[in-house]
């Protein structure tokens, strides 16, 4: 029900800005999980805001998204509880070994650090590196010593 003179948008800004923190508040009690909380808030506006026009009592259809998308969220951790298996004292398979090496790539700069890391630790060319950077295989090359050089100055600290 839109009043006269105001813009299509501004029943659903209304509804959004008094509901906003409610919302919010009642996913964060059902997820406990912050971030995720604000996430599913959101999609829950946005789809009231695609059939907004239908919506009668848009408080208590917001109500209802939170809560059936918290509750397809928690299925999916529980899911991922089940079948992912926990790694206690090692990496997952496939992730790179924590060491002191690891510790100082972290420390290069981020160019040296990415082309090192698709270097070695994806096998990838400098050919296949350069082309997915957009640079030439010869920078490729030149970040790759000078990123190696440095990561020995850092080890040998």
């Amino acid at each position: 029900m839109l009043v006269e003179n105001q813009a299509p948008g501004t029943e659903f800004e209304q509804v959004y800005t008094s509901e906003l923190q409610a919302i919010t508040r009642l996913a964060y009690l059902l997820v406990r999980v912050p971030a995720v909380a604000e996430e599913l808030a959101q999609d829950a506006f946005l789809r009231l805001y695609e059939r907004f026009a239908e919506v009668d009592s848009p408080a208590a259809w917001l109500r209802t998204a939170v809560v059936r998308l918290a509750i397809g969220w928690q299925r999916r951790q529980q899911t991922e509880r089940r079948k992912i298996p926990v790694w206690v004292g090692r990496p997952a398979l496939g992730a790179p070994e924590l060491d002191e090496v690891w510790v100082a790539l972290g420390r290069l700069s981020r160019e040296r650090q990415t082309v090192l890391v698709l270097r070695f630790y994806e096998d990838m060319s400098y050919r296949d590196i350069a082309a997915l950077l957009g640079w030439s295989p010869a920078t490729v090359r030149s970040r790759a010593r000078r990123g190696l050089n440095d990561l020995r100055r850092e080890v040998t600290r």
